[in-house]
């Protein structure tokens, strides 16, 4: 699967089986077509991660190698009821031949025409950001103006254009953790309309995808830093005990 260096490169290798037809149908139109899937484990690889999946299509066993990229992880000491232990994979590479043979198996329990369209894995590698905060507070500021409502904007002189896939790459001021967050461009501010706003030129980014797994992994490595510089600004000038009601 891959190149030389591909296979090299990856960290581990798992094999993954579905109870039924229909759990595998349901994974893929849900997760795998749309570029990723959940694993959980109790011993989860690091962000980053290159690892190979090895999916096993029920009933003929025949089985399918992607590449992916660990982008969010659930350790056990973090895990809840709704947030079971596990890593986020994005896929990055599945061979033409492989998603044929899936959509073909998945047409025939269908009794339809696999959609090629609807159920393509997105076979684009997105750009890559990588934004390094200067301190905790500029972190939080962050957190608070933008990131909590869903975005960031990233000043560039040269945005890419609106629609296209990013990956901002979050990079913690003090202990150099990296947060991998996926998103679009939804707007532009073009250098020339930046100098007649008078403001920076760059790009505003969406996130997507932002399913549980992930913003678990968003709270563990911005919301500590909001608990840390709240109420930074305020002095109480007098307290006092509350009266006991009669």
């Amino acid at each position: 699967m891959g190149s030389e260096v591909q296979r090299h490169a990856v960290k581990a290798r798992i094999k993954l089986r579905f109870k039924t037809a229909e759990s595998f149908i349901d994974e893929y139109t849900h997760n795998i077509s749309q570029g990723g899937l959940f694993i959980r484990t109790s011993k989860p690889c690091n962000l980053r991660d290159k690892v190979e999946i090895v999916l096993i299509i029920p009933e003929d066993e025949s089985e399918i190698a992607v590449v992916g990229e660990v982008v969010s992880v659930v350790p056990t000491d973090q895990a809840r009821e709704e947030f079971p232990a596990g890593m986020g994979i994005q896929i990055l590479e599945l061979k033409e031949e492989d998603q044929k043979k899936i959509e073909n198996f998945i047409g025939s329990k269908l009794k339809r025409e696999p959609d090629p369209e609807s159920m393509r894995v997105h076979a684009r590698v997105e750009k890559r950001l990588r934004v390094k905060f200067e301190n905790r507070e500029a972190l939080a500021d962050e957190y608070t103006h933008n990131i909590s409502q869903g975005g960031i904007f990233i000043s560039t002189s040269k945005p890419q254009p609106v629609g296209e896939p990013i990956t901002i790459v979050l990079i913690h001021p003090e202990t150099g953790q990296e947060l991998l967050l996926h998103g679009e461009v939804a707007r532009i501010v073009p250098p020339e309309d930046a100098k007649r706003l008078n403001s920076q030129p760059g790009m505003g980014i969406k996130f997507r995808d932002l399913v549980p797994p992930v913003m678990l992994q968003i709270d563990s490595f911005i919301r500590s830093e909001i608990a840390k510089v709240a109420g930074g600004n305020l002095i109480v000038e007098k307290s006092s005990a509350p009266r006991d009601k009669k």
